[in-house]
């Protein structure tokens, strides 16, 4: 036998919202996926792209080393100074009065030197800076720093270096009473 259906109220039109609004989300979800789907497929064309372009300009490039003989010039050049050129024309330039100590090339030029020495006067000092100046074999002389020793006999500590032979009995004219430094270029080939 066939059931009867005795309830006539009317169907709730809810139940057809939900519906709707699945529908969309649905259909949102699945444009989604393909939206993300056809990017991906973009970017793995784009990375594929740039690799064969890298590739190629590897492949077009040759590896560059510089040349043995093109990298060993400096280091050539700072090995042939002209030592007794410059400690000959320092020799003949230095006035009495004046005793140089140190003679070092300087790290940020090829041909520049710092020179070191004392001077029993600040004028024998400035009368080396003028003779160098006069010599062309000397260009752009410039006094770095200079020390005035003022105490004739300076104290000794332990941690300093002790003083020099001779020197306590020299007379206080022949005293050094300057330290400096003078900085200069060698113009000479």
């Amino acid at each position: 036998m066939a059931r009867l259906n005795w309830n006539h109220a009317a169907r709730s039109r809810g139940n057809r919202r939900w519906l709707a609004v699945g529908v969309i989300a649905l259909t949102g979800c699945i444009h989604a996926l393909w939206w993300r789907d056809t990017l991906l497929t973009r970017r793995t064309d784009i990375v594929e792209h740039a690799d064969r372009l890298s590739h190629r300009t590897a492949m077009d490039r040759r590896p560059t080393t510089p040349d043995a003989a093109t990298a060993l010039t400096p280091v050539f050049a700072a090995m042939r100074y002209p030592w007794l050129d410059m400690l000959d024309s320092l020799h003949a330039a230095t006035p009495p009065g004046v005793d140089l100590l140190t003679l070092e090339p300087d790290a940020s030029e090829i041909r520049r030197v710092r020179i070191g020495g004392i001077a029993s006067q600040t004028q024998h000092m400035f009368d080396l800076i003028d003779a160098l100046q006069k010599d062309r074999a000397w260009s752009s002389v410039q006094l770095l720093n200079q020390t005035q020793n003022s105490d004739p006999n300076p104290p000794v500590s332990r941690d300093s270096v002790p003083p020099l032979p001779g020197l306590p009995g020299l007379p206080d004219t022949l005293r050094p009473k300057l330290s400096f430094s003078l900085l200069a270029e060698w113009s000479q080939p």
